[in-house]
């Protein structure tokens, strides 16, 4: 039923984040279930390795391991506690860029015909193009996110895509 953005899944698990009581209160009021795609975990695992230091868990183990496994835990850590589905990528390769000759994946083809209509960044509108894929598949209705750009952007995301855009303020 809602999609999170990778702010949101921080913001919930951990007290350093600076919207985090906001956002689990949010959260534990919500319901339904909670998804999200691969593309978050490859955001999840940059996130977490760029500030390691801020992100630990209250078990004495981690303190032993070293930034990988660090890292591997807090992902794995967040994902149970908010219970999500992720959803998986598919190996599809699109057609060609008209005009280009170029072949990619078709959540990146998604994104490309997204990009002019929401007016977004590259991260922005891969979750989005991912919460289309979810939404067409009947599993969400809303994208929550923190992000500042979905708030201000929200009637237009609406309107182009039909997926309600919760933004947390």
């Amino acid at each position: 039923m809602f999609y999170l953005d990778t702010n949101v899944i921080l913001s919930y698990n951990f007290e350093t984040e600076e919207q985090h009581w906001r956002t689990v209160n949010l959260i534990n009021n919500l319901e339904g279930r909670f998804y999200t795609s691969s593309f978050t975990i490859l955001e999840l695992y940059c996130v977490i390795s760029r500030n390691i230091g801020k992100y630990k868990l209250p078990f004495p183990k981690f303190r032993r391991q070293n930034d990988k496994e660090k890292v591997k835990m807090i992902v794995e850590y967040v994902i149970r506690r908010l219970n999500l589905a992720v959803s998986s990528d598919s190996d599809e390769i699109t057609d060609e860029i008209e005009g280009l000759g170029i072949k990619m994946f078709s959540k990146y083809f998604d994104g490309i015909k997204l990009a002019p209509k929401v007016k977004l960044r590259t991260g922005d509108v891969l979750h989005i193009a991912y919460a289309c894929q979810m939404k067409n598949e009947g599993k969400i209705e809303y994208i929550v996110s923190l992000d500042e750009d979905f708030r201000k952007k929200k009637d237009l995301i609406e309107n182009e895509t039909d997926i309600k855009v919760f933004p947390i303020e």
